[in-house]
C-alpha cells in the first residue's frame, strides 16, 4: 500500500522528486531489516513524511502515506 501511494505521488508531482527517491529508499532499507531496527526505521520514515507533508503539493496524500508506515512500525 505504501508503494502505490508513492507512486501516486510520483505521478501527480504531489511530493519533490528526491524526496520520493529518498522514501522509496528507506522503504525498501526498512522491508530488509527486522526486528527493531525495521520499527525504528519505519518511524523514522514516518516522522520524516509528517514533516514533508506541510511542503508538499498533495498534502493528505503525504500524511496518508506517514499513517501506513506507522501502521507498518506498529505491526508484528
Amino acid at each position: 500500500m505504501a508503494r502505490a501511494y508513492l507512486d501516486q505521488l510520483s505521478r501527480g508531482n504531489g511530493l519533490a522528486a528526491d524526496r520520493i527517491a529518498a522514501t522509496r529508499d528507506a522503504l525498501g532499507k526498512a522491508e530488509r531489516a527486522s526486528g527493531d531496527a525495521r520499527r525504528t526505521a519505519l518511524t523514522q520514515l514516518a516522522t520524516q513524511l509528517d514533516s514533508d507533508a506541510s511542503g508538499a503539493a498533495d498534502t493528505a496524500r503525504v500524511r496518508s502515506l506517514a499513517a501506513i508506515v506507522k501502521e507498518l512500525a506498529s505491526a508484528r
